[in-house]
């Protein structure tokens, strides 16, 4: 993972990321309803829309892949702090979480490996991040061990084509799995007891790639970025298309103790 935690490393504190994100330090495509006017309150819609998953916002919630905390100081809105646990692998973007969200646990972990015992927390959240694990499979079978019983797991995540897995950096052909079926089927062989996968591909994906063009567009119509600039910045984005085939927003519980 160290080479995909050097490249977002790179790129998120970037003067260009930090100002689509409206400084926010958020990362990830959102959920884009009727009405939003920027990534972060994009950002925001996702947070609530997954967290919509957890009717009972009480006990302790795990943050996995944290990123730079946008997401650990949303979660402070239903928690206090000190029930909160966030770990990621960047050690410079935790020190920025650590900022974002004062009085959270934090660790820098891989969530392959959660260092945590059995049955610790009551919840956990995991933001646009487990496409890149290794694989997402063992992170949701780590995920169901140290759940309590009856503890639920919200996520969002992205899928993308057999072909883009096999040849993308830091993408893992393990991870395939060709549709919202497909991931509902593995959420319930690593032992998850209830499973809801629900497809936003339009209001996450498309609706976000569709504002971060006119973006920085406008940005160019202003002079505040120059052609080169531009360039830059839409080819991440332009590369998706094609390789990206949902966008999805996923919800399982462990089975609950007899």
């Amino acid at each position: 993972m160290s080479g995909v935690t050097d490249r977002y490393d790179q790129v998120m504190y970037t003067p260009q990321y930090r100002a689509f994100f409206e400084d926010s330090d958020f990362a990830n495509f959102g959920y884009w309803e009727p009405g939003t006017t920027n990534a972060k309150e994009a950002c925001e819609n996702l947070m609530e829309r997954l967290l919509a998953d957890l009717p009972e916002k009480q006990g302790t919630v795990l943050d996995v892949a944290c990123g730079k905390g946008a997401t650990t100081r949303h979660l402070m809105r239903h928690w206090p702090a000190a029930s909160i646990t966030a770990v990621n692998l960047s050690e410079k973007q935790l020190e920025t979480a650590r900022q974002n969200a004062p009085g959270a646990n934090f660790a820098r972990m891989d969530a392959i490996d959660l260092r945590f015992p059995d049955a610790t927390f009551d919840a956990v959240v995991c933001v646009e991040a487990a496409f890149h694990f290794d694989t997402r499979e063992r992170f949701l079978r780590e995920a169901l061990r140290v759940l309590k019983p009856g503890g639920r797991i919200v996520l969002s995540d992205v899928l993308m084509t057999l072909d883009a897995e096999r040849r993308r950096d830091h993408r893992h052909e393990a991870n395939y799995l060709a549709d919202p079926a497909a991931y509902e089927a593995l959420l319930l062989r690593t032992g998850f007891a209830a499973a809801t996968v629900r497809d936003v591909t339009e209001e996450s994906w498309r609706r976000f790639f569709r504002y971060i063009t006119g973006f920085w567009h406008e940005r160019f119509l202003l002079g505040e970025i120059d052609r080169e600039t531009l360039a830059r910045c839409l080819e991440t984005n332009y590369a998706r298309v094609g390789d990206l085939t949902f966008y999805l927003l996923a919800t399982a519980q462990k089975e609950a103790a007899p």
